[in-house]
């Protein structure tokens, strides 16, 4: 545990004295996108947990020094006790980023799900998922370069499951890893 606040010490030092330009200044643009990966141990009454994975692309401009406005896609697909969920959808998202690397990021989503059963096939053709999900993040931007960022964030993911008239909730923290190109 020493070694990896040494190691995030030494690169956070390195990161700061190689920023000469300022990639999240007002009119700039980024593009990128984020992968996530979490475990949810209570999305059903009787389930033994579930395995999250979702990919976004997103495109941001900056509306003021740090402070973005962005769009993009979403793909995802949570699997539980022999059932894959598949989901495609759309979110925004506001984040500030800080001269230090840190940001803070908060996402709101709309995306439609659709059930699948072990063998692949679909499971019931009326069963659709509404899902809206609010995700607030925690992260830190390494910039690889003057324009050029790796991101690593603790988010934690609300959803609400909307199907069939009736609603479910549930949250898991996950980590998500993130690629971003300043213009």
């Amino acid at each position: 545990m020493k070694n990896l606040f040494v190691l995030i010490f030494l690169v956070s030092a390195l990161n700061l004295l190689s920023q000469d330009v300022n990639p999240t200044q007002k009119g700039n643009l980024m593009l990128g996108g984020e992968g996530n990966i979490s475990y949810n141990s209570g999305i059903y009454e009787n389930s033994s947990g579930s395995f999250d994975l979702g990919l976004s692309p997103s495109i941001g401009w900056f509306l003021s020094d740090g402070f973005a406005l962005g769009i993009g896609p979403t793909f995802n697909v949570l699997s539980n006790t022999g059932y894959t969920h598949l989901g495609i959808g759309a979110d925004v998202f506001v984040a500030k980023y800080f001269d230090n690397g840190i940001f803070i990021k908060g996402s709101t989503g709309y995306s439609l799900t659709h059930l699948f059963d072990s063998s692949g096939s679909v499971f019931d053709n009326d069963f659709t998922r509404h899902v809206i999900a609010v995700t607030p993040e925690l992260g830190y931007a390494f910039f690889l370069g003057p324009n050029v960022a790796l991101e690593l964030a603790l988010a934690n993911v609300f959803n609400i499951w909307l199907s069939d008239g009736s609603t479910s909730y549930y949250n898991n923290l996950g980590v998500k890893v993130g690629f971003q190109i300043f213009l």
